[in-house]
């Protein structure tokens, strides 16, 4: 039985979900397939994850410039090389009980930690398993690049992406173009292309952790003259949602206030234009059905290099805050010309069936036993 382990890091991210949807697929093309889907640093490290995570959210919030000026870094890369090598060393027992239990003959990384960890035990252990990194943004930072990293396979989302890992010296025929691993329904993107929408709606994506959209974005959004419906999820934030719903009745237009929903991708395909920030799923999703975008406050770093992808492929606007939300919805709303273009180069951005060639790029490279 081919054994797949698939390694994430942060529960409920966005590399995650792209976990899960390889996962999916990979038990949907090869059903008698094992696999495990584990959080790295949380099974090796759990103090130091819950350490790691803290001291993200706070930089994020309090100082993004900070982050901004680390994040993708030559410089910051060069001094920490050292420190990297001691954390990514793959030297935990746990990692090593891991590895031992399960056997995998393939592993698959959806964040750059868990594949430098995974790079330097095969390393250290002469272990003969496929490694496979999958960038789950549209600009791979150069954390993905592991010097030892000579027969890992990556998976990046556009031609743009796979020149990026090339100039920082991956190999041609090591980088995959096959997009961002997604789970979407095939009648939301038919509905996306060929349906009607009833009335007007504009999707306002929250963010799980209250540092994307916020309330006053919401605010903004309702001082628009043009009818829609205001539609708000706000996933895991219960701050944000409780206080839309105590307050909903001040709102001129109609709202819909959600939780953590599971059928995002079906709420985009009824859209007429979505105000979100800019996580590398959210927008691969997006993309798949089509929704014109509205990127608020994105976060520096990863989020930055996303937006500027969308932006420059037609699909997206960005605006830098909240107080421009309304005059740039208006003028969206009142130009369903605009609307249509940024809809049609959102959907020539689309890879509905990501995650199912990624996992037949993985299944493919795992050596097949003929039965004796």
């Amino acid at each position: 039985m081919s054994r797949v382990l698939i390694l994430y890091i942060v529960q409920n991210s966005g590399h995650h979900a792209a976990a899960r949807y390889l996962e999916a697929a990979l038990h949907k093309q090869a059903p008698g397939i094992e696999t495990l889907c584990v959080d790295l640093l949380k099974h090796t490290h759990p103090r130091w994850e819950r350490v790691i995570r803290r001291m993200y959210m706070i930089t994020v919030r309090r100082t993004p410039e900070l982050w901004e000026a680390l994040y993708d870094n030559f410089w910051v890369a060069y001094l920490i090389r050292r420190l990297r090598e001691i954390v990514q060393r793959g030297k935990s027992e746990s990692l090593g009980r891991l590895m031992a239990e399960f056997a995998p003959h393939a592993v698959v990384c959806t964040q750059a930690y868990p594949f430098a960890v995974m790079v330097s035990f095969a390393a250290r252990n002469g272990s003969d398993f496929s490694l496979f990194a999958v960038t789950t943004d549209f600009v791979p930072h150069r954390f993905w690049i592991t010097g030892s990293a000579r027969n890992a396979q990556y998976v990046v989302p556009t031609g743009s992406a796979a020149a990026r890992l090339m100039w920082l010296g991956i190999e041609q025929d090591r980088v995959h173009i096959l997009g961002i691993p997604v789970s979407v329904d095939c009648a939301a993107v038919s509905r996306a292309k060929h349906g009607a929408r009833d009335q007007r709606r504009v999707l306002i994506m929250g963010g799980s952790r209250g540092i994307g959209v916020r309330y006053r974005t919401v605010r903004r959004l309702d001082l628009c003259p043009e009818t829609f419906t205001i539609d708000v999820v706000c996933g895991t934030n219960r701050r944000l949602r409780r206080r839309l719903i105590r307050s909903r009745h001040r709102f001129k237009h109609p709202i819909r206030v959600r939780g953590y929903v599971h059928n995002a991708v079906t709420l985009m395909s009824r859209a007429d234009l979505m105000l979100t920030k800019a996580g590398g799923l959210t927008l691969a999703e997006s993309a798949c059905v089509g929704v014109p975008l509205l990127l608020v406050r994105p976060l520096p770093g990863q989020e930055k290099g996303n937006t500027e992808a969308m932006v420059h492929h037609g699909a997206a606007l960005h605006v830098a805050n909240e107080y421009d939300v309304t005059r740039s919805v208006s003028m969206l709303l009142s130009n369903q010309a605009l609307l249509k273009m940024m809809r049609d180069k959102a959907l020539a951005l689309a890879c509905p069936d990501a995650a199912e060639n990624i996992a037949r790029l993985v299944l493919d490279a795992i050596p097949r036993v003929e039965p004796t």
